[in-house]
């Protein structure tokens, strides 16, 4: 279940959808069993949040040009 959940979430990743991606990797990280995997998306999730608050930010700072 982790992995298929991983990799969707890898996909959604690479399409641009951060914030769908950072739930998944969210729902990826508690259907792991395994520490590392746990661990690696809930970094995930982090840095697609973080990518959804700079695509905020620079679309605040073009608008106010």
């Amino acid at each position: 279940m982790y992995y298929r959940a991983a990799r969707e979430a890898a996909q959604i990743e690479r399409e641009g959808d951060y914030r769908r991606a950072a739930k998944v990797w969210t729902k990826a990280s508690r259907l792991s069993r395994n520490g590392i995997n746990q661990q690696w998306s809930e970094n995930r999730s982090d840095f697609c949040l973080m990518q959804v608050g700079r695509e905020k930010l620079k679309e605040a700072v073009i608008d106010a040009r």
